[in-house]
C-alpha cells in the first residue's frame, strides 16, 4: 500500500516507522533538519515542502500514486485541511487526521465525514486507557477492540488475593470472556486452562467491560480508587479528569498544575475537579496535597524524567497504584526496571491506531509491549482451514490462540463444540510468526504481510 505522511512530529515519525517495513511510505516535512533524521533512520521516502500548499498536494499524490494520506500536523485546522484538499484532489483517496482539541472530533460513520474517512486522537485514547488503568485496581494493561464489542484487560494477582492456588478454569464463569494468556516472570503461556494461579502472574482476559469488572473484583481490591492524583494539566490530564468525573462511582479527583493561567482554564473546564496550582516536584506541595497517600497516583506530563521521578518518589512510600505514560519509546524498559508496570507508551498508542487505519482485516490490527506479541483477525472464506471445523478439533501450534469469534454483530467466546462457519471474522492471538504453522492452521500466512 502507498501512503503519504503529512508531518514527521512524534505521530507522524512513530507512523512511519510502524508502516514503514511493509507499505511504501512518502513522509512531507517541512523543517530540513527532521527530514534529514526521518531519511537517515527510517526505511521512507522524504519530501522537503510545505505539507499544507495544495500545489505540493497534488504533487506528492500522483508522484507516489497514494492510496492512503495520512496528517499528523502539530495544527488541527491545518489536518482537516490537509485531508480535505487530498479529497478533493483524488476523491477515492483514504484520510486520516490526527487531531489533539476535543471540539474537533466528531463521531464518524464508516463512510467517514466530508473530506475525513478517519479521525484519531492520541492524546484522547491515551486518556482513555489511563481511566480504565485507575478504575480497574488490579489492571496493569488495557485495550479496546471495538471490532468484537469487547477489550482486553492484563490483570496482576496481588500477593494475598484469594484466587491463588486455584485452577484458571474454575475461578470465573467464562462465558462471556476468556483467560488467553498468562504472563509468569519473562515466560508467556497460552495453554493456561488448567494452570494453578500464583502471586504475580499477569492474567490476560478478554471479554465485555462487565466481566472484566467483575474479574477485577474477583481478583480483590484492596484500596479502592476514590482518591485520584493527576500530575500535569497537560491535554491528556484534562481528558482524564473528564471522564473521572463522570463516573457513576463517586471520587475525588486532584489535578496539580504548575502553570497558573492552565490552571485557570481547567478550572473552568473540568466540574467536579479540584484544580491545584503549584510544582508537584516540590516536597513542599507533596507534603501539602499528601499525593503519595492517594489510591491511585496519574502521571501525565510531556517529560518521560519528570514523569518517572513522580513515580519512584511514589514507589518509595508505597503508593497504592501508580500509572504513568511515555512519549519516548526507549522509556519503557527504564520504566520496567524500576518495576512500574501501569504505563501507557504513546508509540504503542500511535502505531496501533494507525494499523487500524491502514491495515485490512487478515493482518495484524493490534500490538502488545513486546513488538511479537500481536493480535489479528482472519475472516473464515471458502479457502480457510477454519470453514465448517469445530474448535475442539483444532491442533494449534504453540504460541498461537483463538479468543473470540464476531458473527452477525454478535461475539463468541469458542467452546470445544463451536463451529466455525463462512463469514465467521475471528479474533487470534500470537506471538508465533512462523510461516508454515500459522499456515497449517489459516490457508495462509498473515502476520507478516501486515
Amino acid at each position: 500500500m502507498k501512503v503519504i505522511i503529512v508531518g514527521a512530529g512524534s505521530v507522524g515519525y512513530v507512523a512511519a516507522e510502524t508502516i514503514s517495513d511493509t507499505h511504501d511510505v512518502l513522509v512531507i516535512e517541512n523543517d530540513a533538519d527532521i527530514a534529514d533524521i526521518v531519511k537517515n533512520r527510517l526505511n521512507v521516502s522524504v519530501l522537503q515542502e510545505n505539507g499544507t500548499n495544495p500545489k505540493t498536494l497534488k504533487y506528492a499524490i500522483e508522484m507516489h500514486h497514494a492510496e492512503v494520506i495520512i496528517s499528523t500536523l502539530h495544527n488541527d485546522e491545518s489536518n482537516l485541511f490537509v485531508c480535505m484538499m487530498c479529497k478533493r484532489i483524488k476523491p477515492d483517496l483514504t484520510t486520516v487526521a490526527s487531531l489533539t482539541n476535543p471540539d474537533y472530533i466528531i463521531p464518524t460513520t464508516s463512510e467517514g465525514v466530508p473530506g475525513v474517512d478517519v479521525i484519531i486522537s492520541p492524546e484522547l485514547i491515551t486518556a482513555e486507557k489511563m481511566y480504565k488503568l485507575c478504575v480497574l485496581e488490579n489492571a496493569v494493561d488495557y485495550e479496546i477492540m471495538p471490532t468484537f464489542n469487547a477489550s482486553m484487560a492484563v490483570f496482576q494477582v496481588s500477593p494475598d488475593s484469594e484466587l491463588i492456588g486455584k485452577v484458571v478454569m474454575k475461578t470465573f464463569d467464562l462465558t462471556d470472556s476468556t483467560i488467553f494468556a498468562i504472563y509468569r516472570n519473562e515466560d508467556l503461556y497460552f495453554q493456561v486452562d488448567t494452570m494453578e494461579i500464583h502471586a504475580g502472574d499477569r492474567i490476560c482476559l478478554m471479554g465485555d467491560e462487565e466481566s472484566i469488572a467483575k474479574y477485577n473484583s474477583d481478583l480483590g481490591v484492596q484500596d479502592t480508587a476514590r482518591d485520584i492524583v493527576i500530575l500535569g494539566g497537560t491535554i491528556v490530564g484534562r481528558h482524564l479528569a473528564t471522564l473521572l468525573s463522570k463516573d457513576e462511582k463517586k471520587r475525588y479527583i486532584r489535578l496539580i498544575e504548575k502553570r497558573q493561567d492552565r490552571c485557570r482554564e481547567l478550572s473552568r473546564l473540568l466540574t467536579g475537579v479540584v484544580v491545584v496550582n503549584g510544582d508537584f516536584t516540590e516536597p513542599e506541595i507533596q507534603t501539602t496535597e499528601n499525593i503519595f497517600r492517594s489510591d491511585c497516583l496519574v502521571t501525565v506530563t510531556n517529560q518521560d524524567d519528570t514523569n518517572l521521578l513522580m513515580c519512584m518518589s511514589a514507589q518509595k512510600y508505597n503508593t497504592s497504584k501508580i500509572v504513568s505514560r511515555y512519549l519516548k519509546k526507549e522509556y519503557m524498559d527504564i520504566f520496567m526496571f524500576t518495576g512500574l508496570e501501569t504505563i501507557v507508551g504513546f508509540d504503542r498508542i500511535v502505531s496501533n491506531e494507525i494499523a487500524k487505519c491502514v491495515i485490512s482485516d487478515d493482518r495484524v490490527i493490534l500490538r502488545m509491549r513486546s513488538h511479537d506479541e500481536v493480535f489479528f483477525i482472519h475472516e473464515v472464506g471458502k479457502k480457510s482451514k477454519l470453514l465448517d471445523k469445530y474448535y475442539g478439533d483444532l491442533i494449534l501450534p504453540n504460541g498461537v490462540r483463538i479468543l473470540a469469534i464476531s458473527r452477525d454483530r454478535f461475539t463468541i467466546y469458542p467452546m470445544m463444540d463451536t463451529k466455525f462457519l463462512e463469514g465467521d471474522r475471528v479474533m487470534v492471538f500470537t506471538n508465533f510468526t512462523k510461516d508454515k504453522d500459522l499456515a497449517k492452521v489459516f490457508g495462509r500466512n498473515i502476520v507478516s504481510e501486515s
